[in-house]
């Protein structure tokens, strides 16, 4: 009976020890039975049975490839309720009975702790509970105060030191992409820490040890909300001049830090005033793969509380202790690590046999330099990789990774099939699978926690090497995959059934349910990889593979995006081919678009134009008419104007709107000069509505300007979006940014971060109270985003290297992806800081980024040189980078439209005449590219400019250049025989 107690004790995440229970038992024993009171009608509930499960059936089905494990219930399953007098049913996850198999109800017990054996954690750190006098806190000694009345007949007390606490504690956390699988393991040990009573205080820090190269050493405290900023701190502050405060370290020692003596020299710092221990998070085993050194040492200390600076350290074996080096203690988070290393630290031993890291003696703790480029590794198959490791991993590493290769390497997903198929929801198990050569890091940042947007229910971290993935499918079984395809996607379709996602089950997918294929699709990882899997298994799943590639047409630039118009009697919804801003809310503008839409119906192929200032709103404005009167026209397309073409959205739409005489086309050309439209123009029954701050155009246009706000609309604007504003103050900030609408909504996204007055006084106006509006700023829009691009910087250093990126990109719609490949770590932080600054905006599905070409120039103008030349070659890099991933055949709408999203953006970064062998490449394929999308026009005008520069530079000789000059030549004989009148 004990035993069994034990085993439902573990599996509520407890792990008793003999002494405990006998605790318990005793307790049970004398506390007895509690007892209950009853009315005259009622009886006593029957206790709930708990029956022995039956022994597993005959064809329960294996969970790996050489032995059998449990199945498991579905997470997204129906949930029994316990009924008084019913029967309850306990069982271990590996003789589960099929259901069915016994009556009653059933309960789930919650998953295992991150953090096995707790309380012996905690006493193990008993040795540090002493008591020491207070310095600041004292207590009235009564004997002492009596024998001073005897002795001296006054009544005065004696106080004396009061007793306190001794230690102050400091868990400095590795804040690296690898540390995120220890998440919770290291929330349950701060518990610990903070419940045993040894220190006066427990702070819990982060490293980012993946920025030092760029940032230098810095701390953060660990953040509280979706709101939190980061805040650098001085790794200096936890220094405690009087020695009583321990330092902690918790890191797996993967980060290069570890490996170049930079965190090394940290932990001296730290070690000069205070006791220091590194708590290494991989078993002892797998110390070998992180990045640092360790040595068996004696470690002697001749006082509580010794620094590590003052321990000795002798190498086992000798008696010669090491001079001039200083040991950290390398620590498992186990009991028998963490006792010893208390006791030394408390004295109650004065020697300890262990491991440690050696630090050098060191002065210095400065920026370390940017590290060069690391060596291309030898290069391995997936054969060898797979073999390799094999051979060193553990066999439930071994068991784990085939089932991941069947689903996306997302932390959620991953814990899941962990949990399922080994039992161990132990970090190490995952890490060991994650960090051995067969994972590289995915192309993306995303956070574990999923919001109820279905296209963040699957943040993808980690992928497997290239093809990694089918060597290990190839190694597992066919009822195996499907069975972990079948977990997964219960628990991704319970997730999606609580955002709102009307969803079915598994089979249903497999089955092509409409909703069910739809639900899976919208989570791109997942379809993605279930794509690959189920075509690995057999070729009958080959049409649901290609359906689930199919990207969800709202989540494509290149496919129909729905625009809801407001609710109101004459408006609908259209399908817009192209990328197009958000539509937001606009004062006083309504009556102008009506005006704007009653001419655009009296002409034939009407030319319209929206002109004003920069920041005067006409891209807003012609977002609201499509808004408002999309619905009106057959076809619909939105492009962003660049030269030499206005991108590969036109050539379609025109294909659609010579086709067919009858149908109604509107194309709206974003942010236009008269030379940026193509020739000949569109023709049929359709209007071309065009947006510009130039008003110099063409006769045959009609040009319809769009005003600045009303100064009352103006202050209406602002008091709408800044609480507690006055009347005066808004007056003023609006006369001063020239009722300017960008320059307002920067504004007002400044005004909820800092007080008006200094507003004001940034703009250069009198803040006192009752001064009169000061005259208006030559370039307000200018001015307030160099005001909100320094805010940003502030609050979010990461975004300073998004905004040199962005000096260098033409302004307009910028591929999301384009940002996450070239920041991967910092990106969505910078995106967000920009975004509460309102100098970013993204579409709905955050595919796209919308960057104010002022927010480039005002940027650029404060960059020298050397500093464009940096963010040109990081985005030309990254240009490269991503052309090298995607390929017309084998990828998928979503990864080529991206890629194409980059056009425009090729000149501004200088990648058109760019005499790198890789750039002319990359821009050679760009052109094939545009032209197998069906932009034949604008391959060969983007070819063209190529060539010009690249001969300006490097000769017409050149074998790259000659290359482009066939590509080109070629797709110009093609165009010219497509354009030829067929003969009768």
């Amino acid at each position: 009976m004990i035993s069994r107690l034990a085993e439902l004790l573990r599996l509520l995440g407890e792990d008793p020890e003999a002494e405990q229970l006998a605790d318990v038992l005793w307790l049970a024993e004398h506390i007895g039975p509690p007892t209950a009171t009853y009315g005259p009608n009622e009886t006593a509930p029957s206790a709930p049975a708990v029956t022995a499960p039956p022994p597993p059936t005959a064809d329960a089905r294996p969970w790996d490839l050489t032995e059998p494990e449990p199945p498991v219930t579905a997470p997204g399953a129906e949930r029994d309720r316990l009924r008084p007098g019913g029967t309850m049913m306990l069982y271990v996850p590996e003789a589960r009975p099929a259901q069915g198999d016994v009556g009653g109800e059933r309960i789930r017990l919650r998953a295992p702790a991150a953090l096995p054996r707790r309380a012996a954690l905690a006493r193990s750190l008993r040795p540090l509970t002493r008591r020491v006098p207070s310095r600041t806190e004292t207590v009235l000694d009564e004997e002492a105060t009596v024998e001073g009345i005897v002795d001296t007949a006054q009544w005065s007390p004696v106080l004396r030191p009061a007793p306190s606490r001794w230690l102050d504690l400091v868990l400095v956390v590795d804040d690296s992409m690898s540390m995120m699988v220890w998440r919770d393991t290291i929330r349950e040990f701060l518990s610990v820490l903070s419940s045993v009573g040894a220190f006066r205080s427990v702070q819990h820090w982060l490293l980012p040890t993946e920025e030092i190269p760029h940032h230098g050493i810095v701390l953060r405290p660990p953040a509280t909300g979706q709101g939190d900023r980061h805040t650098d701190r001085s790794p200096l502050e936890i220094v405690d001049p009087t020695g009583r405060r321990v330092v902690l370290v918790a890191s797996d020692c993967v980060s290069p830090s570890w490996a170049d003596g930079t965190l090394g020299r940290l932990l001296r710092t730290w070690g000069q005033s205070g006791p220091v221990a590194l708590v290494h998070l991989l078993p002892r085993r797998m110390w070998k793969q992180s990045a640092l050194s360790f040595h068996n040492v004696r470690l002697g200390s001749d006082m509580p509380g010794a620094p590590n600076a003052r321990l000795a350290v002798t190498p086992l074996g000798s008696h010669r202790p090491t001079p001039r080096t200083m040991a950290v203690p390398v620590l498992e988070l186990d009991p028998r690590w963490l006792g010893p290393w208390a006791a030394l630290v408390s004295g109650e031993t004065s020697a300890w046999d262990t491991v440690a890291t050696l630090v050098p003696e060191s002065l210095a703790m400065a920026r370390p330099p940017v590290p060069p480029a690391p060596a291309v590794p030898k290069t391995e198959s997936p054969q060898q990789l797979v073999h390799s490791f094999r051979k060193r991993a553990s066999p439930q590493a071994m068991r784990l990774a085939s089932h991941l290769a069947a689903v996306p390497l997302s932390l959620p997903v991953m814990r899941l099939v962990q949990r399922a198929v080994c039992g161990d929801t132990r970090p190490s198990v995952l890490t060991e699978v994650l960090f051995t050569g067969l994972v590289i890091r995915a192309g993306q940042d995303a956070t574990d926690a999923a919001g109820s947007d279905p296209h963040e229910v699957l943040p993808v971290l980690f992928d497997f090497r290239p093809g990694v993935r089918d060597v290990l499918l190839g190694m597992a079984r066919r009822t195996q995959v499907l069975q972990t395809l079948s977990l997964v996607t219960e628990w991704l379709f319970d997730r999606l059934q609580r955002s709102g996602t009307p969803t079915t089950d598994f089979a249903a997918m497999l089955g092509r349910e409409a909703s069910a294929v739809h639900a899976a699709r919208s989570v791109r990882p997942f379809a993605t990889v279930t794509a690959q899997t189920l075509r690995h298994l057999s070729g009958e799943y080959e049409a649901l593979a290609q359906h689930l590639e199919e990207a969800v047409p709202s989540t494509m630039s290149s496919a129909a995006s729905t625009i809801t118009g407001p609710a109101t009697a004459d408006t609908g919804t259209c399908s817009v081919l192209g990328i197009m801003p958000p539509v937001g809310a606009l004062l006083d503008r309504d009556k102008l678009l009506a005006e704007v839409h009653e001419g655009a119906f009296n002409g034939r192929g009407t030319g319209l134009v929206l002109t004003a200032r920069e920041g005067g709103g006409a891209t807003a404005a012609a977002a609201r008419y499509v808004a408002l009167y999309g619905h009106t026209y057959d076809h619909v397309a939105w492009v962003t104007a660049g030269r030499p073409t206005t991108g590969p959205e036109l050539p379609a739409l025109l294909r659609t709107a010579t086709g067919q005489d009858t149908a109604r086309w509107l194309l709206v050309v974003d942010r236009a000069r008269p030379e940026d439209l193509p020739t000949p123009g569109p023709d049929g029954p359709g209007t071309l509505l065009i947006t510009s701050v130039d008003d110099d155009w063409p006769s045959e246009f009609v040009r319809h300007a769009v005003p600045p706000f009303k100064r009352a609309t103006s202050i209406r604007f602002l008091r709408d979006r800044v609480r507690d504003l006055t009347p005066s103050v808004a007056l003023r900030i609006a006369a001063r940014l020239d009722d300017v609408p960008r320059a307002l909504t920067i504004a007002a996204a400044l005004l909820s971060r800092i007080a008006p007055d200094v507003l004001l006084t940034a703009l250069g106006a009198d803040p006192a109270p009752g001064a009169q509006p000061a005259a208006p700023l030559d370039d307000p829009v200018a001015e307030v985003c160099v005001l909100a691009q320094d805010l940003a910087v502030r609050e979010c250093p990461a975004a300073e290297q998004l905004l040199d990126l962005c000096a260098v990109l033409a302004g307009g719609p910028v591929p999301t992806g384009f940002f996450s490949r070239a920041l991967p770590r910092t990106y969505r932080s910078a995106l967000a800081a920009l975004g509460d600054t309102e100098l970013v905006t993204g579409t709905a599905d955050g595919t796209t980024v919308f960057v104010a070409p002022v927010v480039g120039r005002v940027r650029r103008e404060r960059m020298d040189a050397a500093e464009v030349n940096t963010a040109q070659r990081l985005a030309r890099a990254t240009f490269i980078t991503w052309h090298a991933a995607v390929s017309p055949s084998t990828s998928t709408a979503a990864d080529l439209d991206g890629v194409l999203g980059l056009t425009r953006h090729l000149e501004p970064m200088g990648a058109l005449g760019d005499d790198d062998p890789a750039v002319r490449e990359a821009v050679r394929d760009q052109v094939l590219l545009l032209a197998d999308r069906g932009d034949t026009a604008g391959a060969i005008a983007w070819g063209t400019v190529a060539l010009k520069r690249l001969e300006a530079q490097a000769g017409a000789d050149d074998p790259a250049i000659a290359e482009l000059a066939l590509v080109v030549s070629r797709l110009t004989s093609d165009s010219a025989k497509s354009e030829e009148p067929q003969r009768p």
